[in-house]
């Protein structure tokens, strides 16, 4: 009976697996259409192409060499259809890795989403002088392929919606061992380092599929061989025929024998990569044992005194709201947060000092975690839009606008679409608005306090000031909004989006709710507070956003929390080096808990899409104001 339920389970689940690899072939087949060849120079172009390539910056793998005709015709691309850089796919690229490429690179999204920047082909890539200049590329030499990946990465940042993967029929692909592969794939999946190595969970997952093919043939023969057939047929199915699905440009010469072997050759290709991440993962972690571990400060410099009233209202009604540790980082301390009874101001307290703030956000947005979150920004594409919305709903037309706490300027990527002739000027404590500044998403960084910026050199001259998610950052922000006030012209709009401790999933997940976001967060201010606080700013509020504001995900990161609590990542720097037997509990941990975090996502999803209509009054885990300046 138990061998039954067995075989019909696992036939459910093979059959759809058959179904799965037919409907990615479609996709995958549709995405190779939306990718062009490079096209020769014509007689009456040589001259201007010659011209044209010897301007131009080429990255390549190894010691790749691009003959004359295939670079002439990436340069005439590049001026006749105003890319800033192409990423040039070899026409003989073998069939496992273009499925790869085609699985991670939709050509049209690429053109069309400024927030997109998926990596390319990892063989060559072509860039304008432009553009070159302001990447600051390496002098000419083999690159490493993760170093390839990295600076493909950045162009498509620097370039957005400017750079595209083209067909180059006549150049060949670099050799590609497994070394080359685990190094684009720990590079591709480098935003996931402070949380582990997500390219081994990767190559995990692909093992695990062959395990299921493999095994399926015992449990459930029928099933298992339409699984394996659909799987195996799939690259004759991606680029086999000349139909205006396919692009007669890409032939990998592989494509039989892969079709054929494909279960042979993928146990033998991920045990391969296997052995050389781990080579590569073990060298990495004896270096770190030879280093020192960064050491923490005193506990006395880290907090100043403990406040005896609430830092809002002065009243001494103070009640215990929460007591938790570093969720975030994993580095040592506790964090305490007090609640006023009489107006609901929650604070850090005692709160950190300058040394505490500094050294907890040390390698937190920038250096090790940098990469994490530029990523992580970068898929927040809806939320920005929103508050694009949020302001033109108003009619305005801003054309001078500081965007406080800007990061990597995301969010002014996305406004400028709406208001393409608008200045756009960010500020921030972290080298992250210099990288903006150079990216040209944004026009001028301020790289410091607002508040001392305020004061000193900036003018009184934007029409819109923005503050996403970072009041409740600062130490005091009723002088955030004075700051404000002094930097809006009048009539101006100040926007703020922060955490809404009113959410009841703030009681439900106590410590997990992830808009404590201890020790970042030093206040969280009812919404009638600030609003309160606004009017004695000089402001009239004109609107405001309860629900439709929720960032939303409280459940599945709740539960992402606990799970990091209970086994933190081991490869944090500032963690002593644990054993494997820590190592092997926290890719347990990942294996049992993932899969629960993805559930909670999906009750997420339905719980926020709920909270984000429009007129939707009930909190979320955020609210947005929108406030006019008076004069």
């Amino acid at each position: 009976m138990r061998r039954a339920r067995l075989g019909a389970v696992g036939s459910w689940v093979l059959w759809g697996l058959a179904a799965g690899h037919l409907v990615e072939a479609v996709v995958l087949r549709r995405r190779l259409r939306h990718i062009r060849a490079v096209v020769g120079a014509r007689v009456g172009e040589r001259r201007a192409a010659t011209r044209a390539q010897e301007k131009v910056t080429v990255l390549a793998a190894g010691q790749a060499e691009v003959e004359g005709t295939t670079l002439a015709a990436a340069a005439l691309t590049l001026d006749g259809d105003g890319l800033a850089a192409v990423d040039l796919v070899p026409g003989d690229l073998p069939a496992d890795r273009a499925l790869r490429l085609l699985r991670r690179v939709d050509p049209r999204r690429l053109r069309s989403d400024p927030l997109y920047s998926p990596g390319g082909a990892n063989e060559v890539v072509v860039l304008e002088p432009g553009l070159a200049a302001r990447l600051g590329t390496p002098g000419r030499g083999a690159l490493a392929r993760d170093d390839l990946v990295r600076w493909s990465v950045r162009a498509q940042r620097y370039a957005p919606t400017a750079v595209e993967l083209r067909i180059a029929p006549s150049l060949r692909a670099r050799p590609y061992g497994p070394e080359d592969r685990w190094r684009e794939l720990e590079e591709l999946t480098a935003f996931a380092r402070p949380h582990g190595p997500l390219g081994a969970a990767l190559l995990g997952a692909e093992t695990a599929h062959l395990a299921a093919l493999s095994a399926g043939l015992l449990v459930a023969p029928a099933a298992a061989l339409a699984a394996l057939v659909t799987w195996s047929a799939q690259p004759a199915l991606v680029f086999a025929g000349r139909s205006r699905l396919a692009s007669p440009s890409l032939r990998p010469p592989d494509l039989a024998r892969t079709c054929l072997g494909r279960l042979v050759h993928g146990w033998r290709d991920n045990a391969r990569t296997t052995i050389a991440g781990y080579r590569r993962r073990r060298a990495e972690q004896q270096e770190r044992r030879r280093g020192p571990l960064p050491v923490t400060p005193p506990v006395d410099l880290l907090f100043e005194p403990r406040r005896s009233t609430c830092p809002w209202c002065a009243s001494g009604a103070l009640v215990g709201r929460l007591d938790v540790g570093d969720l975030l980082q994993h580095k040592p301390g506790a964090f305490h947060l007090d609640e006023c009874a009489d107006c609901g101001h929650v604070f850090q307290n005692p709160a950190l000092s300058s040394t505490g703030l500094d050294h907890y956000y040390d390698q937190f947005y920038d250096g090790f975690g940098e990469e994490s979150w530029d990523h992580g920004f970068s898929a927040m594409g809806p939320a920005y839009q929103r508050r694009v919305d949020a302001v033109a709903r108003l009619g305005a037309v801003p054309r001078t606008w500081l965007d406080v706490g800007t990061g990597h300027g995301h969010f002014c990527l996305v406004a400028r679409r709406r208001w393409p002739d608008a200045r756009f000027d960010g500020v921030d404590m972290s080298a992250a608005v210099e990288e903006a500044e150079r990216r040209e998403w944004i026009d001028r960084g301020h790289r410091g306090q607002f508040v001392e910026l305020a004061q000193g050199g900036l003018a009184r001259s934007y029409d819109v000031v923005s503050m996403h998610h970072y009041l409740e950052h600062t130490r005091d922000p009723r002088a955030e909004l004075e700051a404000a006030a002094r930097v809006l012209a009048p009539g101006g709009h100040l926007m703020i989006e922060v955490p809404d401790p009113a959410s009841p999933w703030a009681r439900r997940l106590g410590r997990y709710w992830r808009c404590w976001f201890q020790p970042q967060h030093q206040h969280l201010m009812p919404c009638e507070n600030l609003v309160r606080a606004l009017g004695q700013a000089g402001f009239q509020v004109v609107s405001v956003e309860r629900g439709p504001a929720t960032e939303g995900f409280d459940l599945a990161t709740g539960v992402l929390f606990a799970l990091n609590e209970r086994v933190p990542n081991p490869d944090l720097p500032w963690l002593p080096p644990t054993s494997r037997r820590r190592r092997a509990a926290r890719v347990a941990a990942l294996a049992v808990g993932l899969p629960v975090v993805g559930a909670a996502a999906l009750v997420d999803g339905v719980k926020d899409a709920g909270l984000r209509r429009p007129g939707v009054t009930a909190p979320g885990n955020a609210y947005r104001l929108v406030a006019r300046r008076l004069q």
